[in-house]
């Protein structure tokens, strides 16, 4: 069997199989029988995300979708047809492919008609509570049985580690987006409050509580068990996966999405109880959906990457970037949905977030925005087709290919030898449960988010909990929680004692404009690459822009480099410390510092 590791080398991660070092580039796709496998392995790729599913059950219980046809522990004899025989196919063509199982561990019709108690209530039908009990236990062991037939396979020597997912939309959501709120799970909650804060008597309440504009204290300590358990779920499955491999092959997972998802009856601001899990080992989430996608802006971190790197863990991205050929998935299995889900346009015709780019160039460049804000944050990426063919075009794998070759051929730089990211966003998961869900509180981590991405100065995202161990690599702080955790209060006394300046958001001002932020972190002596609204990148040796209007460009280095241009842009390898560029509105162009 493989033995890999994650490992860094000057903040460049790999994953380590046997000693040899890989770069963190993959593919994966919902539906394989359309999707790109060959185009991938032709142009160099060797990591697959492959699915396979305890359930054929859907993964999103209020439309009703899931891309998987075979639920391996739907029949009395389990079925793993599906997934041996995507393996053998990848592996026929590339032999020495490396394969990522992604499980959902979801439960099978008959055990969830078996233990309604252990179940809670969803649009599309009841499904497992990530509280149960029995769900930990029950599923563990068909974990163990899957895990099993796959160390027993002709493959087992190709599997280099594992994704484990579950809840709604296999990112360990709760199932009804409500905390699973049943009366097992306030039996649990109350045996919770009793051990954590020593109360006895809990206020009965209802979903409807979870409403009110003024947040009751035993509606925000809900939320809290809620993320605490659910992230709990997560490191008991990781667990179970690492002993099952001997701890010798890594594991990784959805989850933690307290940069992006401001409602913690999700259940994913649980992050700090894992980020540190001996179990775990990269986390997961798709680039932000801010803005339903739209173009002009960055399409930010769920996670607090710096966090993650600081624990030592890889950030794993899922770039699920939409092309000009993106279509609707009804068309990739005719027959297999309803027409109303996962449509590209609403029914007032505006686009949605499923519909791709007009064109081949703008397409390329949401691949390259994308491809470069994770190049220089020190991220993997893995490129998810969704319904297959979004990515078949001549150009679009011609930079796909060159982007793997840019991340293979790139040394290691030492980061300190580099401009990097001299503003730091924290992201305050526990400030959360101090506002009411939906308010313009809960929102203000998104919109000063997206603002910071228009400033034209690259910015980190840390949790405040971490601020003693990165806050000197900062020259300016930002908080956007405007009610903020002790820890978040903990955090902004470090800043003063250190002499670091911030800003926050307040109950009274819950947004700041990018020009106000941009005007901030200057003042405070942080570099400012471009001051016209472009988003910049800058990172591990590398620089990127993205337009937002046609015309001359400036990129201000903070030193004199020699330039080179990879991706983009025909501009002349020289040392400077101004870049000047023609560019077209919403492209993106990407330069290596030497």
């Amino acid at each position: 069997m493989l033995k890999t590791h994650i490992q860094f080398e000057n903040g460049k991660p790999f994953i380590s199989v046997d000693g040899e070092l890989h770069s963190p580039m993959a593919y994966t796709t919902y539906f394989d029988e359309c999707g790109e496998f060959s185009d991938f392995i032709k142009s160099g790729y060797k990591m697959f995300f492959v699915n396979v599913s305890f359930t054929d059950l859907p993964i999103n219980n209020f439309t009703g979708f899931t891309p998987f046809r075979t639920g391996v522990f739907e029949s009395d004899i389990p079925d793993y047809s599906e997934f041996d025989g995507i393996v053998d196919e990848i592996l026929s063509e590339c032999p020495e492919a490396l394969i990522f199982p992604r499980i959902n561990i979801a439960m099978p019709r008959k055990w969830i008609e078996n233990n309604i108690y252990e179940t809670v209530e969803t649009k599309t039908g009841r499904r497992e509570s990530l509280y149960s009990d029995l769900f930990l236990h029950d599923g563990g062991e068909l974990l163990k049985e899957l895990v099993l037939h796959i160390r027993s396979q002709s493959y087992a020597d190709k599997i280099a580690g594992y994704q484990l997912c579950g809840g709604i939309t296999q990112e360990w959501m709760h199932h009804d987006l409500a905390g699973s709120f049943s009366e097992m799970g306030l039996k649990k909650f109350r045996l919770w409050m009793k051990e954590k804060y020593n109360i006895n008597s809990v206020p009965s309440f209802s979903k409807d509580d979870f409403n009110d504009a003024k947040l009751s204290e035993t509606v925000s300590r809900f939320g809290e068990f809620c993320c605490e358990m659910a992230a709990k779920t997560v490191e008991h499955f990781a667990k179970l996966l690492k002993e099952l491999v001997n701890g010798e092959q890594i594991a990784g997972v959805f989850y933690g999405y307290n940069a992006f998802v401001n409602d913690y009856l999700y259940g994913l601001h649980g992050l700090r109880f894992i980020i540190d899990s001996p179990y775990i080992d990269f986390f997961s989430s798709p680039c932000g959906y801010d803005r339903n996608r739209s173009l002009g802006i960055d399409w930010g971190d769920m996670l607090p990457t710096e966090s993650l790197k600081t624990h030592g863990k890889l950030y794993f991205v899922e770039c699920d970037i939409r092309t000009h050929l993106t279509r609707q998935m009804q068309e990739s299995r005719p027959g297999m949905y309803p027409d109303n889900i996962y449509t590209l346009t609403d029914e007032n015709g505006n686009k949605t977030v499923w519909c791709g780019p007009e064109t081949e160039e703008l397409s390329l460049s949401a691949i390259r925005k994308a491809f470069v804000h994770q190049l220089t944050k020190g991220s993997g990426v893995w490129w998810f087709d969704m319904w297959g063919g979004w990515y078949h075009d001549e150009k679009i794998m011609s930079e796909i290919k060159e982007m793997k070759n840019i991340v293979d051929t790139s040394e290691n730089k030492k980061s300190d030898l580099y401009p990097r990211a001299e503003a730091v966003m924290f992201i305050d998961e526990k400030a959360y449960l101090n506002n009411p869900r939906g308010s313009d509180f809960c929102h203000s981590v998104n919109w000063v988010r997206n603002e910071m991405g228009n400033t034209g100065i690259p910015f980190d995202l840390c949790m405040v909990e971490d601020a003693e161990k990165v806050l000197r690599k900062y020259k300016a702080a930002i908080f956007s929680a405007p009610i903020s955790s002790d820890n978040g209060e903990k955090a902004m006394s470090l800043c003063e004692k250190m002499n670091i300046p911030y800003i926050k958001t307040t109950t009274e001002k819950t947004f700041y404009k990018k020009e106000e932020l941009r005007d901030f972190l200057v003042s405070s002596g942080v570099h400012c690459y471009n001051s016209d609204g472009h988003v910049v990148y800058c990172g591990e040796g590398f620089v990127g822009i993205y337009s937002v209007c046609d015309g001359e460009v400036k990129i201000s280095l903070p030193d004199k480099y020699m330039v080179r241009p990879l991706l983009g842009t025909c501009f002349s390898e020289c040392e400077t410390d101004e870049i000047t560029i023609e560019i077209n509105k919403h492209d993106t162009v990407v330069f290596e510092l030497i």
